[in-house]
């Protein structure tokens, strides 16, 4: 019962809500750099609908889109070339995972003393960069309400974070109507990725009572809801739990940290080009019998709550029913299709394995993870 817990100085949630950007980011500066992807918000006229909410609080607004889906340390090194010489006061950046991560990282680092390899090989933020405010457009990554941006080296061919409580936006807004036309294969992507990070953080060696709450709670959501957002994307009522549920599950593991499917998720990543919520979600059910021994009475209280098991079953038979609903939920939304990608041959996975034990989400695994296990996880795929 010894614990601290950090996340995002303000939460806007609903339907409708992107509305509020303008006056939030009114409220912390007068000059924005808005992080956008390279096309999809221009495509879709979201730039110009956030352009407009900005501009008519009076803001003067400087876009950057440059951000790529997997972003590098060179896409922040702009982005802070960006705002230095623009002379801008806040950030804001709307998108996914990576728009958002790029926004922090920028945000955070505008005016650090240093480069940002050096803050991505692990010097310490000192202190608190510009202000910034998080528009998620996908329920997935919860990179709104995160202390940590995913980046990759080019140079190394590593992909890893930079973490620091003051990355913490300030404003995290999410509305789940920006979900609505999200296409099927990306919700089941994003949204397995958010399930993933709920049941991570709720059987974390980093777990409280608090992180407890907000995790399984997120599991459950997710569960019972992104079927729903998949098949019938226009429910709005499906895809705000799934928001819900991305952010909750976010709040949890920033503060409970993670384990063994994220600790494999990066290094596979760059080994096989697939994307990060596919490769999470194959990888569950796979990580979560190797827990099992140490985990099956937390799994067991979710598959209860999600109504997947007969309640009066033992703890340990209850908890196999989990892995088994999440393989059934990943063939049915088509992820089960790009299983063989996922298989690297013998030779890539000392390489996997070497960058996947050291990182500080293996570590927090509840289970104990050796050279010889995830060998053994990744050969069985």
């Amino acid at each position: 019962m010894d614990f601290s817990f950090l996340t995002v100085g303000k939460v806007v949630f609903g339907s409708g809500r992107m509305r509020d950007i303008g006056a939030e980011a009114a409220s912390l500066g007068s000059r924005v750099l808005l992080v956008v992807g390279r096309s999809f918000a221009r495509r879709t006229g979201l730039l110009a609908e956030i352009l407009g909410l900005l501009q008519g609080k009076s803001l003067e607004v400087v876009v950057f889109d440059a951000v790529p889906p997997e972003p590098s340390l060179s896409v922040v090194d702009l982005g802070i070339e960006k705002v230095r010489s623009c002379g801008c006061d806040v950030v804001a950046a709307i998108g996914g995972g990576s728009a958002l991560d790029v926004g922090k990282a920028v945000a955070g680092l505008a005016h650090a003393p240093g480069t940002v390899r050096e803050y991505f090989r692990g010097r310490q933020v000192e202190k608190k960069g510009l202000p910034f405010v998080a528009v998620a457009t996908t329920a997935g990554s919860g990179a709104e309400v995160t202390p940590n941006a995913v980046l990759t080296d080019e140079d190394d061919n590593v992909k890893a974070s930079i973490r620091s409580p003051y990355l913490y936006a300030d404003v995290a807004i999410v509305d789940p109507n920006l979900t609505l036309t999200l296409p099927p294969e990306i919700t089941a992507q994003s949204g397995m990725d958010a399930l993933c990070q709920a049941m991570e953080a709720f059987v974390s060696l980093g777990a409280t009572p608090l992180t407890d709450v907000l995790a399984e709670d997120a599991a459950v959501r997710l569960i019972l809801n992104l079927p729903l957002a998949y098949a019938h994307g226009e429910d709005v009522g499906a895809r705000t739990q799934v928001a819900l549920g991305s952010l909750m599950g976010g709040m949890a593991f920033s503060n409970a940290r993670l384990g063994l499917v994220h600790g494999l998720a990066h290094p596979l990543g760059v080994a096989t080009g697939l994307p990060h919520g596919l490769i999470c979600g194959l990888l569950l059910p796979a990580v979560m019998r190797f827990n099992m021994e140490v985990s099956a009475p937390k799994y067991a209280d979710i598959a209860r709550r999600a109504g997947i098991a007969d309640v009066s079953g033992s703890d340990e038979a209850v908890a196999l029913d989990l892995p088994r609903a999440i393989e059934r939920l990943n063939a049915e939304m088509g992820l089960t299709a790009h299983l063989s990608g996922l298989r690297v041959s013998a030779d890539k996975r000392p390489g996997i394995i070497a960058q996947a034990l050291p990182s500080g989400s293996t570590k927090s695994n509840p289970r104990q993870v050796s050279a010889a296990d995830i060998e053994g996880i990744l050969a069985a795929l």
